[in-house]
């Protein structure tokens, strides 16, 4: 049972020396069966030849002492002659007929196998030289024995020649397996273990140091050199996978540095594009609302001396019914005077409060001089001067900011821009009522000062945002509001102060951010 699993085993791992033992004995055994078929034949033909030699032996020897016997009538000796010829080699029968009815024989006739049988006539030959027939001599050889000494033969043959092949061949199977075969497992073995990470290890065989170079180191030497020449082409990939690495990073980082720097000008663009817009809108705003101040003015100023010749006659009017009262005090014309002038003066002292209010809307910066101060000191002081209008709703107003801020601009801008900022906060947001709270939230960006303004009345509309610092927008007309305040705000911070102010969305009150720089430009002053 383990013989199979041996030649199986054996057939697995060296296929090629069952092979070639197989074929080793495959074509010995071919040319050992036709070389013996050959030495077969010429035996046959040699074992033929002797037979017919053996017969012509015969007829030279023994058919003319027949014929004498026989014609002497010696009875014996022929049949000594008889039994002499029978017993040569192959000769099974031998019979004498003759035509006196005289019959001798020896052996016996075969009935089977394969036989030669030759008939012979035996002649008397006297002195006279006259030819007597006296018989008829007949032989039966067979071929058996021949046969079967070829056959031995063959037995012989194919036994020894079939060991010698066995044995040449196995003597060439361990030949080949210590020249070749197991030199052929090693590269397979090696071949098999070579991988693109171990290719440090050359190829060798367990060879004599004296053999000489043959196929075998051919091969071996092909085999390193291709090891080597895989070794060096890996170093180039890795040179050029390295090389390429670096110059991906390098563009990676090329096009990322050039993607934020286009992102960041971009970003330039975008935020100076919205500068610019802001600024045109500003300046569109400002000239507006500046041409439209300027015209409110003007206005104002041209006629203000009809009100005040108007004012000054019913202030007349005014003096002269009371002195006439007190002389005709039952004159219902003079209560009538008196009563029509003192309407008139209160109305005409409301439109100077008007048009004192026009004025302001123009912007004149030569009214106050520019100077460096503190401005969370002044915030202070600012409160302070409007405690007394403060008294009535009492809000908490938080100043938050740097301890020191000092500013160069004008004060009294500052002063009448948080002014009417906390009185709309008053009127507006806290409609007079108690209880409110305003966050006045400073903090430096760069040169700019930011202005955080934040209440928690009312708040303001979302459609009043854009029109709120137009002049005359206000919501409480009937309460004697004029709508001037946030314009004339927007003019002071805009124009003199070089700044903004926005209204800006808030969940809670109102919210306005100021944007002013923390030093005028003097080229920029209006």
């Amino acid at each position: 049972m383990n013989l199979p699993y041996s030649f199986r085993q054996m057939l697995s791992q060296k296929p090629l020396g069952v092979r070639l033992l197989a074929s080793i004995l495959l074509y010995s055994s071919v040319i050992t069966l036709v070389a013996t078929g050959l030495q077969l034949w010429l035996d046959y033909r040699y074992e033929l030849s002797a037979v017919d030699e053996r017969l012509t032996q015969i007829e030279a020897s023994s058919l003319d002492s027949l014929a004498n016997s026989l014609w002497e009538i010696s009875p014996a000796q022929v049949q000594v002659q008889l039994n002499g010829l029978q017993q040569l080699p192959d000769v099974r029968f031998v019979e004498i007929t003759s035509p006196f009815g005289d019959y001798y024989a020896a052996g016996s006739r075969p009935t089977e196998g394969s036989i030669i049988e030759r008939h012979y006539p035996l002649n008397y030959l006297n002195k006279q030289q006259n030819v007597t027939h006296v018989g008829d001599l007949t032989l039966i050889l067979t071929l058996d024995e021949i046969y079967q000494r070829l056959a031995d033969k063959v037995l012989v043959i194919l036994t020894t020649q079939g060991i010698k092949t066995f044995l040449v061949s196995i003597f060439i199977l361990a030949l080949f397996n210590r020249l070749i075969t197991q030199h052929l497992g090693t590269m397979a073995a090696y071949a098999r273990r070579l991988k693109l990470d171990q290719l440090d290890t050359p190829l060798t065989l367990k060879r004599h140091q004296k053999h000489k170079d043959d196929e075998l180191s051919q091969v071996v030497d092909s085999m390193n050199s291709m090891r080597q020449s895989m070794l060096t082409d890996m170093q180039k990939r890795q040179e050029a996978e390295r090389s390429l690495a670096s110059l991906n990073a390098e563009l990676e980082q090329r096009v990322s540095d050039r993607t934020r720097e286009l992102e960041e000008r971009n970003e330039e663009l975008k935020q100076t594009l919205d500068t610019l817009q802001a600024t045109q809108q500003q300046l569109v705003e400002s000239k507006k609302l500046a041409a439209l101040g300027a015209l409110v003015s003007g206005v104002a100023h041209e006629i203000n001396t009809p009100i005040g010749i108007g004012f000054t006659a019913a202030s007349y009017l005014a003096d002269q019914a009371q002195w006439h009262q007190q002389t005709r005090a039952d004159d219902p014309l003079v209560a009538t005077a008196i009563e029509s002038s003192q309407l008139i003066c209160q109305n005409l002292e409301r439109a100077n409060q008007l048009i004192s209010a026009f004025k302001l809307v123009s912007v004149d910066q030569s009214s106050e001089q520019r100077r460096p101060f503190d401005l969370m000191q002044y915030l202070n002081e600012i409160l302070i001067s409007l405690k007394p209008r403060l008294k009535r709703c009492q809000p908490e107003i938080t100043i938050t900011g740097p301890e020191h801020l000092m500013i160069n601009s004008y004060p009294g801008s500052y002063y009448q821009v948080f002014n009417n900022l906390i009185i709309n906060s008053l009127i507006h947001g806290f409609e007079n009522q108690p209880g409110g709270e305003i966050t006045i939230q400073l903090s430096l960006q760069g040169e700019q000062l930011v202005i955080d303004y934040r209440d928690n009345g009312v708040g303001v509309a979302a459609d009043w945002r854009e029109k709120l610092f137009e002049p005359f927008m206000t919501t409480k007309r009937s309460q004697g509001c004029s709508g001037l305040g946030m314009h004339i705000t927007y003019n002071i911070v805009s124009q003199l102060l070089q700044g903004t102010i926005a209204c800006l969305e808030s969940r809670q009150g109102a919210h306005f951010r100021l944007e002013l720089p923390i030093t005028l430009k003097e080229n920029d002053a209006v």
